[in-house]
């Protein structure tokens, strides 16, 4: 039934990609953002702990005591840089700009599929197609962000229903631009100590 209104209303269409596209930037940003307050909890904590690690662990040889003391400083560098990012970051007003967007072109896409069926069924003119389009692009322009290419092939898995090679590389490429940095940034101190430990052992 909607591939065949999409294909005689292609605004339908259209609409149907820009909701699920901005609806997926909306969760994707919200994703972002909760990590990389994580990561930036994660580090203060690494901060704290390596900073009175020394106290608490008098035998520690010189050298030991020079890796935990670098590691320190560059998880103190790391923590700045989040917290520059959690600043100056757009990712929270952003996904609300897009999320409530996405809310207004699906209640229009409802409302003017809606219209469209009530018309074929009861055998009247088409609907004026002019109308929707102008309260669409209303729609658009009131939102003064957009969503990313990732969202938009992200919405066309379902959408276009692609092939699962093709739905796999999109999935990674989402994960990747989610989780990658945090995880990296989390991972990386603990990481630095083994690795400098077992060159001090070696």
């Amino acid at each position: 039934m909607n591939d065949d209104l999409w294909v005689r209303y292609p605004l339908l269409n259209t609409m149907s990609k820009l909701r699920a596209s901005r609806f997926n930037a909306a969760e994707r940003l919200a994703r972002r953002y909760r990590w990389h307050s994580i990561a930036l909890v994660v580090f203060s904590i690494y901060v704290i702990a390596l900073s009175i690690a020394p106290t608490f662990f008098l035998d520690l040889n010189p050298n030991t005591r020079s890796i935990i003391g670098f590691v320190s400083v560059v998880s103190s560098v790391f923590v700045v840089a989040l917290s520059v990012y959690s600043a100056f970051s757009e990712d929270v007003v952003r996904g609300k700009y897009l999320h409530d967007n996405a809310k207004q072109v699906t209640n229009l896409y409802q409302k003017y599929k809606t219209e469209i069926i009530f018309r074929e069924k009861n055998n009247k003119k088409p609907v004026d197609s002019t109308r929707y389009e102008r309260d669409y692009a209303a729609i658009m322009d009131s939102c003064p962000y957009n969503h990313d290419g990732i969202d938009f092939q992200y919405a066309r898995i379902d959408i276009e229903k692609l092939h699962q090679h093709d739905a796999r590389l999109i999935k990674t490429r989402l994960v990747v631009d989610t989780y990658f940095w945090p995880v990296l940034a989390i991972a990386l101190p603990p990481i630095a100590i083994l690795l400098g430990l077992s060159f001090i052992q070696a």
